[in-house]
């Protein structure tokens, strides 16, 4: 009876998260960064490769998108150390290391040496759920300036503020 309940309550987490819309501010770190099918073809998910890359064929890409959460209790960080686990199944020989644990803005990195790919991930509370920004490099070359700098443009995604009369620039529709 206890794994029953257990099952049961664990379905109507899975059920509680589902996607929303909300307007997210960020500049791609480099000129060329242009929109490309998810390659999971999630059609959630906004996918950006630089210049002469596409969903196939890609070294580096952004993905981001986002959740609605309606259980209680089921902050950014849960989702992240959800998602932190989904990818320690696949890469078994990763480490993920946090940069920022707070339940609101939470953000960590892991580096699969083995199948030669680094991750750096930010889950955050938007206007409307959980937004999940993630950079993803194939070719990395493991070198701390290189994922700080990452760290650093992933840590500036914002949700854009429609009340203030700026006119703002590289505007995600989520």
């Amino acid at each position: 009876m206890k794994k029953f309940v257990l099952l049961l309550v664990s379905v109507f987490l899975i059920q509680g998260a589902s996607f929303a819309k909300d307007i997210l501010q960020f500049d791609f770190p480099d000129k060329g960064w242009h929109q490309v099918e998810s390659p999971d073809k999630s059609k959630y998910k906004k996918c950006y490769v630089p210049y002469n890359q596409t969903a196939q064929n890609y070294t580096e890409m952004l993905i981001f998108y986002e959740r609605i959460v309606k259980t209680p209790g089921i902050t950014a960080m849960t989702l992240l150390q959800k998602q932190l686990g989904k990818d320690k199944l696949n890469y078994t020989d990763i480490y993920p290391e946090y940069i920022k644990q707070d339940f609101d803005n939470s953000m960590a990195i892991w580096c699969s040496q083995k199948h030669s790919i680094c991750t750096v991930q930010r889950a955050f509370q938007g206007k409307k759920g959980v937004v999940i920004a993630t950079y993803i490099n194939k070719m990395p070359h493991y070198s701390q300036n290189i994922m700080t700098n990452k760290v650093n443009i992933l840590g500036s995604v914002k949700v854009y503020d429609e009340t203030t009369k700026d006119n703002a620039t590289n505007l995600i529709q989520l």
